[in-house]
């Protein structure tokens, strides 16, 4: 499905009102949600007495209550519940191998019986990795490790304000980049603004900026209004990991438009390394950033992995402890420890090595083409596609809303309500996805399994009305 295709279908969407489950069903699907998950919401309840909201991670589902897991292998989760969910969460992305893929765990727990998983100081593995990493990211001459990709976006930024001695950092509205203070900033759905930056002074936020979706003139017309933009950060697929697609030509336009203008250009690659493509979307669509930034993806799902790459001269800024001249400050105790420079290694090779990329690209193409046909056959507006092992699963389109339309600036709440009630019917027939719409493959996700899923949603659309 091309560019044009899929913002015609999100246009039809979220011009039109949302296609509801049938009342009778959704009733039945909640029923059996409480009923087939007594444990998750009895930890659910206990973790609301001491954790904030009563989760930790973001990706965890929340209507009607998160789903505790007890273990995860191959391509599943098994809940505390003692059900076998066929997982397409793989952990926000990271997973490409499949859990517990059993010769990279061996060499984790070799590193760790072997040489300890965090020394404090330099060991092989750091510069190993670094090599792996640069072998598929060319531009990528100088590499740090670093603890997450929020950590490293928050890294990207200061380097290249250090670098161009620029403060403007613009980002594209409804991209999300993670958390530190001036990054929570129009995230999740064009326009929003400040919407979700509450506990953050709004002066925090003086020097950073967001530009529409693959709207080049009005970056342009932000470069010659602000003059002193240091960088324009990017997620290569578009916001919310291709939610709201990048068109074509688009990132190649915004590198171009920033080294015209002497800004630096920094490609998110959190989601993109090594499930898009070997080199991630800079070599899928075709252009060369200043600055990399990577996030769970180096470590395949391992704790503390993140990295950011970029221009020897660029990078030359990045320092520590005390030093001397203009140096972007940057620390981090347990980054590049043996645990995750080893997982990095090892994952990277594993990953090459089964053509892993590739087909997890072959499985989620199955499982788009199969959900449209299903759409089609029950006269829905839905739509699906992919870019590479991730499959975005449209529905509601609350990513799509233009907030500057009246008719739509109120829709989120209901949109984003109607996504908790699908995440519900996807659970019901034993799959866990991303927020009810997003779907990450692996290496053995099978054409088998794969048809069982298309029939499964086959079975959620007889519910809607």
């Amino acid at each position: 499905m091309d560019y044009e295709e899929i913002k015609a279908k999100t246009d039809y969407i979220v011009n039109n009102p949302i296609r509801n489950f049938k009342l009778e069903e959704l009733k039945g699907i909640i029923e059996r949600y409480h009923k087939n998950h007594p444990k998750s919401k009895e930890v659910y309840e206990r973790m609301c007495k001491i954790i904030p909201g009563g989760v930790e991670h973001n990706l965890a589902f929340n209507h009607p209550f998160p789903i505790a897991s007890k273990k995860v292998y191959d391509c599943y989760m098994e809940t505390v519940d003692d059900i076998v969910m066929t997982d397409y969460l793989m952990c926000g992305g990271p997973i490409i191998l499949g859990h517990q893929y059993k010769p990279l765990i061996d060499k984790v727990v070799e590193t760790i019986q072997e040489i300890g998983p965090c020394h404090g100081i330099t060991h092989e593995y750091e510069y190993l990795a670094a090599e792996q990493l640069q072998k598929y990211f060319p531009s990528c001459e100088i590499i740090r490790w670093l603890q997450s990709g929020t950590e490293a976006d928050m890294l990207a930024i200061r380097i290249a304000r250090a670098f161009t001695n620029r403060k403007w950092i613009i980002k594209i509205g409804g991209s999300y980049h993670g958390w530190s203070d001036q990054l929570t900033y129009d995230m999740h759905v064009p326009g929003t603004k400040l919407l979700e930056s509450h506990g953050i002074p709004k002066p925090v936020f003086k020097f950073t900026d967001s530009c529409p979706p693959n709207d080049i003139e009005e970056l342009r017309r932000m470069f010659k209004e602000k003059r002193k933009i240091a960088a324009v950060i990017i997620e290569p697929m578009g916001g919310e990991s291709g939610a709201m697609p990048t068109r074509p030509g688009f990132n190649k336009e915004v590198e171009e438009l920033c080294h015209e203008n002497r800004a630096l250009m920094i490609s998110d690659e959190v989601v993109c390394a090594f499930r898009l493509s070997m080199g991630g979307g800079q070599a899928y669509y075709g252009y060369t950033p200043d600055i990399s930034v990577f996030g769970k993806i180096v470590g395949h799902g391992f704790p503390s992995a993140a990295a950011i790459g970029g221009r020897a001269d660029v990078m030359a800024v990045c320092g520590a402890g005390v030093t001397g001249g203009k140096r972007a400050y940057s620390g981090g105790t347990l980054a590049a420890n043996p645990l995750t420079c080893a997982a990095a290694y090892w994952a990277i090779k594993f990953v090459e090595e089964t053509n892993a990329t590739e087909i997890a690209g072959r499985a989620a193409t199955r499982l788009s083409s199969g959900l449209n046909e299903v759409f089609a056959k029950y006269d829905l507006p839905w739509f699906s596609y992919n870019f590479g092992g991730t499959v975005h699963f449209q529905t509601s389109c609350v990513f799509g809303l233009n907030l500057n339309d009246p008719k739509q600036s109120g829709q989120i709440p209901i949109r984003k309500d109607f996504m908790g009630e699908m995440g519900a019917a996807l659970v019901d027939q034993k799959l866990i996805s991303v927020a009810g719409s997003r779907f990450y493959t692996c290496i053995l996700h099978t054409d088998e399994i794969i048809d069982e899923t298309i029939q499964k949603i086959d079975n959620i659309c007889q519910k809607v009305e």
